[in-house]
């Protein structure tokens, strides 16, 4: 299962079961005239109130008897006091009995469901009870369509992306609507998928039948562009997001990315550096992309700007990782001291030798021989060098402009037994 910035997630409804009908024994004519009555006046207020009036299914009578549905209803407050053995019992007897009309075994098997998913996440044998409640077709429609709806969810909680859309496309096709939040789904489902040109129509039907679309359906949208190679699309579904919420950082964070795969490097910083100047910047992470940004477009002095004043307002740590990236981008600035004395703080941070042998690597260029020997040194004793035969060559070199002939010459030998160095190991030991 893909995972996506924020994309759209279906959450599995535990169903409350549905309430069960009452019906007296009794048989005297009064009673059962009241209870038609009763009955009608239930029809007639159900009718108006229809969930599903498009749908070609007859709403069932629910029939049952006082017996069952107080076991029935002693079952369910097991399982909501978690007492999950004897709601069992209970159950699986009821299952077992063949005197249950078909509405009072759909609901033993709506309550063995719940008893599955609640008590060890079973969620096959949530579906398998699901639909067998569905296949007695005993239920009213607002259950009966809600439990297909369900089977679908689960499905696609569970990863079956081809039955779930089966599902939802069968409860379409019998409740005769398509609601947005079907649509979302069987996006959602397309998505994973890859079935990306089929998502994206769904996921526009749904964008089109929503008054108030959530930004949810703009972010699986951009995803859909995305995967499609369509970024300018994906700019577009982004753009809409950011003017939804201009102050969620997140949806400006990944327009800019977009822009940037655009090659719109422009549009990019000015959409950061803006949100920056708003306040926007909340997170590390956002500091962070933002210097990256103007050290990508060649804008070191900008970068800088960005990094000192995370460090002044604390939206940057004062670590390792951030003080080497000041340290670099004083040195594309031609900044050397500058950056010399931001890769020195970085070193002093570090337990390995990295930062110190780039600052070494900035002394020698200075000329500050001395410095860049103590540098290096350090570098060597704290280890994990990235490029160690460079190292020793600098060292050498060091070495050498401050008298040290022998100590050159030892380093320079060091160098030569690395590939990356050797040649120019060489070249300096034929001077000895």
């Amino acid at each position: 299962m893909k995972v996506t910035t924020t994309w759209i997630c279906a959450l599995l409804l535990v169903v409350p079961l549905a309430p069960l009908v009452y019906v007296a024994d009794a048989d005297a004519q009064s009673r059962n005239e009241q209870r038609r009555a009763r009955l009608a006046a239930q029809q007639e207020e159900a009718a108006a109130t229809e969930r599903y009036p498009n749908a070609a299914r007859v709403s069932p009578e629910p029939e049952t008897r006082q017996r069952s549905q107080t076991r029935i209803r002693r079952a369910l407050d097991d399982i909501d006091e978690e007492n999950y053995a004897r709601a069992r019992s209970t159950l699986q007897d009821l299952e077992a009995s063949d005197r249950l009309t078909d509405y009072e075994r759909a609901v033993v098997y709506q309550a063995l469901a719940q008893l599955a998913y609640e008590e060890s996440d079973d969620a096959n044998s949530a579906i398998e009870y699901w639909q067998k409640a569905v296949d007695l077709d005993a239920l009213p429609n607002d259950t009966h369509f809600l439990l297909m709806y369900q089977i679908a969810q689960l499905h696609y909680s569970e990863e079956r992306y081809d039955q779930a859309i089966r599902g939802l496309d069968e409860w379409a096709r019998q409740t005769g609507e398509d609601a947005t939040d079907t649509m979302v789904l069987r996006a959602n489902a397309l998505y994973q998928l890859e079935r990306y040109p089929q998502a994206l129509q769904e996921i526009d039907k749904a964008i089109a039948s929503s008054s108030d679309p959530a930004d949810s359906l703009f972010e699986l949208k951009m995803a859909i562009h995305y995967e499609l190679d369509d970024y300018e699309g994906a700019a577009r579904s982004l753009e809409q997001l950011v003017e939804n919420k201009p102050d969620d950082i997140r949806h400006k964070m990944n327009l800019a990315q977009m822009y940037l795969e655009l090659d719109q490097t422009d549009r990019a910083l000015n959409l950061l550096n803006q949100a920056r100047a708003d306040g926007l910047l909340r997170e590390a992470q956002h500091w962070r992309q933002l210097y990256q940004l103007f050290a990508y477009a060649d804008r070191h002095m900008d970068a800088i700007s960005v990094i000192n004043e995370g460090l002044e307002t604390g939206g940057l740590p004062a670590d390792v990782a951030t003080l080497r990236a000041l340290g670099d981008n004083y040195y594309m600035a031609e900044q050397l001291d500058k950056a010399i004395e931001a890769l020195g703080r970085a070193a002093a941070l570090s337990s390995d030798g990295i930062a110190d042998q780039q600052r070494g690597h900035l002394l020698v260029e200075a000329d500050r021989y001395p410095e860049a020997k103590q540098a290096l040194q350090a570098a060597f004793s704290k280890g994990g060098l990235n490029d160690e035969g460079t190292a020793w060559l600098l060292l050498g070199e060091a070495e050498f402009e401050t008298g040290n002939r022998a100590g050159a010459k030892a380093a320079f030998e060091k160098a030569a037994g690395f590939d990356s160095a050797r040649s120019n190991a060489r070249i300096w030991l034929q001077n000895f």
